[in-house]
């Protein structure tokens, strides 16, 4: 674990936010080149990029409170309340951040009239590389853990924060090469034959949210650190159920051309 790069006397530079950077940038770098090379207007993602990080943060944030409700809602106090607000205590949640984003997007699309699934080709795998990044930037901060493991490749923390002595499963390395792979394949069925046939936009970014889904949904069966859970289940792997569920029904619905969305405005040619 290596959770600080260097620190003096009024700075210290995080490993967690320098990867959060790293994946900030790598997001926006791919969704440019993507929007480029599909055709779409990159001044449009860049006119509205503002509003899509602020409302990913706030739900992230409001996700982690929910998450995490027994260490922020503990008390009722003044200074209980802003630290609600301290978005740099880590307190981010990816799956809010994901839900945010896409929620924001589809809602601008909607009042822009731009076409939301050509965008989601672009906008899937420029965020699951950027969350490649996030994920390293969880392992060496020591969050998002995983349980004992005997395997040969389990890792040992030194930290007060892990609640585990014993080798762990480094489940942020699994997320990280799972992301790593999901974009790799989202690129590469970009230009596969059979689906430039089917000539649909939209194809590639919902399969790219149902395969990250999925390997989330089993990466959740071996993380060990506290969440909230329902009924004996850690809410994020509900979250991730949910949304897998979620794309796999918006997939069928517009692979075989029917209508998902009611009152659907017709898109302005890009």
């Amino acid at each position: 674990m290596f959770p600080i790069i260097f620190e003096i006397k009024y700075f210290t530079l995080h490993t967690f936010w320098l990867f959060f950077a790293l994946g900030v940038f790598a997001t926006i770098y791919t969704a440019i080149h993507l929007s480029v090379r599909n055709g779409l207007k990159v001044a449009f993602l860049a006119e509205h990029s503002g509003k899509l990080i602020l409302f990913s943060i706030i739900a992230a944030r409001i996700f982690s409170l929910i998450e995490n409700y027994k260490v922020y809602f503990y008390e009722f106090s003044g200074s209980s309340f802003l630290r609600l607000f301290y978005i740099w205590d880590k307190g981010l949640n990816i799956w809010g951040a994901l839900f945010g984003f896409i929620l924001a997007f589809f809602l601008i699309c909607r009042k822009k009239d731009q076409d939301f699934f050509k965008w989601l080709d672009v906008i899937v795998p420029s965020l699951i590389i950027g969350l490649a990044f996030g994920h390293l930037g969880t392992f060496f901060e020591g969050i998002n853990y995983g349980k004992p493991s005997s395997l040969p490749w389990s890792v040992n923390f030194e930290s007060p924060n892990i609640k585990y002595t014993v080798p762990i499963h480094p489940t942020q390395i699994y997320a990280f090469l799972y992301s790593v792979l999901t974009s790799i394949l989202i690129l590469l069925g970009s230009n596969w034959k059979k689906i430039k046939e089917i000539n649909k936009s939209g194809i590639l970014g919902l399969s790219g949210i149902i395969i990250y889904s999925f390997f989330s949904f089993l990466e959740e069966f071996i993380r060990g650190d506290d969440t909230l859970n329902i009924i004996g289940v850690r809410i994020s792997q509900i979250l991730s159920l949910a949304l897998l569920i979620f794309a796999g029904i918006v997939l069928y619905f517009h692979y075989n051309n029917k209508r998902i969305f009611k009152n659907h405005k017709k898109h302005k040619p890009n």
